[in-house]
């Protein structure tokens, strides 16, 4: 389970590249079978979910903090679009304690979400509890990437 050290550090960047250097080999016979296996049991643990901007909404105002930042994944694919991610609780507090994101209101941080109506909302667990929502970039994200590849991992939210 990726914490909220992970994001701070750098850790959940070396583990996202490592995702996708994985990816290639899931189509070899046996050690494919491994690597989606292994791919499916890491990725399950941030549960991530689609959700629409009324939602994601609903979560920003139960949180306590909200900070605002650029999606983690931009670092790994430095020439795709600039989106920006929120960032609940005690992530937004680690994330902004490290430099990689500012402190929002919590309608700053619906605001920023609306900025990008053409990216799909990704709410994923840190620490077991969700706490980032990402205006995700379907080419350069790691979930949409294992979609492709036939790893079903994004499901819709059903409720909160």
């Amino acid at each position: 389970m990726a914490e909220v050290d992970d994001y701070t550090n750098g850790k959940i960047l070396a583990s996202t590249k490592l995702a996708l250097r994985y990816l290639k080999f899931i189509k070899i016979p046996v050690i494919g079978s491994l690597i989606r296996k292994k791919l499916q049991n890491k990725i399950s643990t941030f549960d991530p979910r689609l959700l629409d901007v009324n939602r994601a909404s609903k979560l920003i105002h139960q949180s306590m903090e909200c900070a605002v930042g650029e999606r983690v994944c931009r670092a790994i694919y430095t020439n795709s679009e600039i989106t920006e991610a929120v960032f609940l609780d005690e992530l937004a507090q680690g994330m902004t304690g490290a430099g990689k994101a500012r402190f929002v209101t919590k309608e700053g941080a619906i605001n920023t979400l609306k900025k990008y109506p053409d990216n799909p909302l990704i709410l994923s667990k840190v620490s077991g509890k969700y706490m980032e929502i990402c205006c995700s970039s379907p080419g350069n994200c790691v979930y949409w990437n294992m979609e492709r590849w036939g790893l079903k991992c994004l499901n819709q939210l059903d409720s909160l």
